[in-house]
């Protein structure tokens, strides 16, 4: 007999069973990848704040997010492990294979707890991303708005995502489970485009400013297609919306982008968060310096120029301690003796 003999194949099941069941095999498969990438990433963070000589406020704030959204990473992907252990071993023969598994045991606590765990990963996972949107727009408040009220609705709508995947035989939550899932995931695309985009948009838009401040060789530092991409999450945002598209055209290959979703999210905001901790990525300080058109060493120096071509009157202002970033008042003398 050969390795393929059609006498081995699973019985009571169809075609498509068979092709949601490699679907969420694939996706098994691809959470592990992601995990482990996310595992690295907070290795490697671990040892940058072990290492950072200064742990003020920053330092703590790094350590309570990355320390709230790693132990969620680990629930999720320990239970994901568990169940598909049930499901493909322990349960090998259940009636209708591993989907019908699923079905009829997904409030089993063991994926109770998996699926707390991934109900809450994004809610701590995007309070990041509101946060950096401010920083690039330099606290600019009416930029949040949108993503704020997004950010709420998704909390209010993930909760009766999460009872209808935990009772899938309750007739009153399974006629309403693909509504929900639906509004969930769209309400996910629409606060992550935003986000995308719009810090896009800051960051395209202070490059040449940024250049005449830094030279364009430091420059690059922060305005290079690669910082662009860690900083707005661009790799989430086109996940999410494949899933969506996968989802609205009742793919059955869209349990693939389904099941690492919660772990490509951890990893875009552990790339924000290592490159926070690292002090490469976008500051406050850097953006008010930038909008300003002035930095520290520039301002230190007794041998200080004018960044541009500003008129006296302009260069005088910055004297005054509102208008200088905090970390540039101490030296706002050295203008005044030009």
């Amino acid at each position: 007999m050969g390795a393929k003999d059609p006498s081995y194949a699973p019985t009571g099941v169809t075609a498509d069973d068979l092709k949601a069941e490699r679907a969420c095999f694939h996706g098994t498969l691809l959470a592990a990848l992601a995990f482990g990438a996310l595992l690295m990433l907070y290795v490697q963070l671990t040892q940058v704040l072990l290492v950072r000589p200064k742990r003020g406020q920053t330092f703590w704030a790094i350590v309570a997010y990355s320390g709230a959204l790693f132990p969620l990473a680990v629930l999720s992907i320990s239970v994901m492990f568990k169940f598909s252990e049930m499901s493909y071993i322990e349960n090998r023969n259940y009636p209708g294979g591993p989907t019908a598994f699923y079905r009829d045991y997904s409030s089993d606590y063991v994926n109770v707890i998996g699926q707390v765990s991934e109900t809450l990963f994004p809610w701590f996972a995007d309070i990041l991303m509101i946060s950096r949107l401010l920083v690039v727009w330099n606290y600019k408040w009416w930029i949040a708005a949108f993503p704020a009220v997004t950010y709420l609705t998704k909390l209010g709508i993930s909760i009766p995502v999460l009872i209808s995947q935990l009772r899938p035989r309750d007739p009153t939550w399974l006629a309403r489970a693909g509504a929900f899932g639906t509004s969930y995931y769209s309400v996910t695309m629409a606060f992550n485009i935003y986000i995308t985009v719009m810090i896009c948009i800051r960051l395209q838009s202070m490059r040449r400013d940024l250049e005449t401040v830094t030279g364009r060789l430091h420059a690059s530092f922060y305005t290079s297609s690669f910082t662009m991409i860690v900083e707005s999450g661009v790799f989430f945002t086109v996940w999410v919306t494949v899933y969506l598209i996968m989802r609205s055209r009742g793919s059955l290959f869209q349990n693939v982008f389904l099941l690492p979703i919660a772990f490509t999210l951890g990893i875009t905001r552990m790339l924000i968060v290592l490159r926070i901790a690292q002090d490469r990525a976008w500051s406050k300080d850097l953006v008010t310096a930038t909008d300003r058109g002035v930095l520290d060493w520039q301002v230190s120096s007794t041998h200080s120029v004018p960044l541009r071509d500003n008129p006296a009157s302009s260069m005088t202002s910055f004297s005054n301690k509102g208008v200088l970033p905090r970390k540039f008042q101490g030296d706002s003398i050295v203008l005044n003796q030009m």
